[in-house]
């Protein structure tokens, strides 16, 4: 029997006033653990009772780590966003620039954006192919080196259809953008992005997030993509 459990069957039975606390400090763990086998073996509804409560506890666990990270999020500034800390709504978009379902969020996102009093943040976890992790790493140093031109590149790999993602291709843009490559490479040198997309994907790990997009939306998780403008205008309504 886990610690967890056992510890959770014991608050059970002294709730129960089947133990009181003197007798608990008293007893040995065989002997504790020995009287819940006894105990759940003729009362097996307290298992159904011990789950529920083990259930209740980790919804709210994970439903206070979720609150904590919204706060983070939107007052780092080291994660890209659009929109004002301070704003009444909020969107934070987990994404991959090779998934396609996010792409076709995108525009949605540069309309609310004009429409509503909302703060965008963009998270970028590269789980779709081998090669996303590559332009998560190069986006993330390109935002810590420039974040007002950090969007154009955004953009450009948000954009629907294929796009070339070869490292020759991403060095144009970046060149293009009047950022220079070698500021990009002692950036990844220096391991500060990928240390940064690590982060991501540990916390999307922590939110159980098995693909994207994965949007938390005013306090609420969306699993999977939100396809019309009107659906996501309710979910903005004031």
């Amino acid at each position: 029997m886990s610690v967890k459990v056992s510890s959770l069957f014991l608050s059970v039975l002294l709730s129960a006033g089947v133990l009181f606390n003197a007798q608990a400090q008293e007893l040995t763990k065989a002997e504790v653990e020995s009287i819940i086998d006894e105990y759940v073996s003729t009362h097996p509804e307290i298992i159904v009772k011990a789950l529920k409560k083990l259930e209740e506890q980790e919804t709210q666990k994970a439903l206070d780590h979720r609150k904590q990270l919204v706060e983070q999020f939107r007052h780092d500034r080291s994660i890209p966003s659009l929109g004002s800390p301070k704003a009444k709504h909020y969107i934070i978009e987990f994404y991959d620039y090779n998934c396609g379902y996010c792409k076709v969020m995108e525009p949605l996102f540069e309309k609310a954006i004009n429409d509503f009093d909302v703060q965008i943040v963009y998270v970028n976890i590269p789980v779709v192919k081998e090669e996303s992790k590559q332009l998560a790493i190069i986006g993330q140093a390109v935002f810590n080196l420039a974040p007002h031109k950090y969007f154009k590149f955004h953009q450009h790999f948000m954009q629907p259809g294929l796009v070339d993602t070869s490292l020759k291709a991403v060095q144009d843009l970046v060149k293009s953008l009047d950022i220079k490559w070698d500021d990009v490479v002692t950036q990844m040198k220096n391991m500060q992005p990928q240390k940064q997309i690590g982060r991501y994907i540990d916390e999307s790990m922590k939110l159980k997030i098995a693909g994207t997009p994965y949007l938390l939306i005013d306090g609420e998780e969306y699993r999977g993509a939100i396809t019309s403008y009107d659906t996501l205008t309710e979910l903005l309504k004031d």
